[in-house]
């Protein structure tokens, strides 16, 4: 798949929109896969830049989003699970987290996936969803998720919702700002908006810098930072009521305790030059994650 990529892509933040600085190289994951779908980067170079107001970081050039939603639309239903773990994937701290702030019934799952997060919230719920995956869309509509749209710019709905979702999504944006602006427009007045998402002021992504696995991932394109969080919801007009730093799962002692010495070593030897070509090994149970929730003020 070509993604039409260009060295000359500008590096302004694309939140900010003002002159960012470079902060390193981004080495992918080969072969380059989305969703499991094989994608030609054309042996393009990446760079990670980082913006002097809002602190969010981001890789230039940007690889163009029709050609991860393609990939997207040709995922297996089940690429990401089709019954996954609800503890080892912390759907009780996303659950609590709805429970202390929402003040309605009625939630949208944008990138629902096929449903497993809104199957396990139960039928107390009106829950609707937004993904592009038509395999994963049907598997949701089948757990009792109502799909309304497949990607949020294309949703037409006139309804509104006291909750909604973006877990594993806010990092494939490419306008961060007009997704913010869209989902508010959705949300009833005192409506939450919760997210998940990679935090890159957190300890072990600062140890390898852009070179963390979580930016190996082609589909990975923008990261936050607290102060990219607090930003966005000053910028439409929202509260920040909850912000917490987790684990993306919950895993083991004993891997908790590999990966990190696994993940302090490589990146000892990232900075003894050892690693040029080489994406990082993972580290999942790392608190490389924030959880955090959005209230409108109005």
């Amino acid at each position: 798949m070509s993604t039409g990529l260009s060295n000359e892509s500008k590096a302004n933040c694309p939140i900010c929109l003002v002159p960012s600085s470079k902060c390193g190289r981004v080495v992918h994951n080969q072969p380059a896969k989305v969703a499991g779908i094989e994608i030609d980067l054309n042996g393009m170079q990446f760079q990670m830049h980082r913006c002097p107001r809002c602190a969010i970081e981001f890789k230039n050039p940007f690889i163009p989003e029709q050609d991860l939603v393609a990939c997207y639309e040709q995922a297996s239903g089940d690429h990401w699970e089709e019954t996954p773990d609800p503890s080892k994937r912390r759907f009780d701290d996303i659950e609590r987290v709805i429970y202390a702030h929402a003040s309605g019934p009625s939630i949208l799952d944008i990138g629902c996936s096929n449903g497993a997060l809104l199957g396990y919230m139960g039928q107390s719920w009106e829950r609707f969803g937004i993904e592009p995956g038509q395999q994963a869309a049907d598997q949701a509509e089948e757990r009792g998720v109502k799909i309304i749209a497949p990607m949020l710019d294309q949703c037409t709905t006139d309804q509104r919702f006291d909750v909604i979702l973006a877990i594993d999504v806010l990092e494939h944006l490419l306008d961060p700002n007009a997704f913010i602006k869209d989902m508010r427009a959705l949300l009833n007045p005192g409506g939450i908006f919760v997210g998940l998402t990679g935090d890159a002021g957190s300890p072990a992504w600062k140890w390898h810098g852009s070179r963390y696995w979580y930016c190996s991932l082609p589909e990975h394109q923008v990261f936050y930072t607290r102060p990219t969080i607090e930003h966005l919801a000053n910028v439409h007009a929202m509260d920040i009521v909850h912000y917490e730093r987790i684990s993306h799962a919950r895993f083991k002692k004993s891997r908790i305790i590999r990966d990190r010495v696994r993940g302090f070593i490589w990146g000892l030897g990232m900075r003894l030059g050892i690693h040029k070509n080489t994406s990082p090994p993972g580290w999942l149970p790392a608190h490389d994650h924030m959880l955090f929730v959005l209230k409108t003020d109005d």
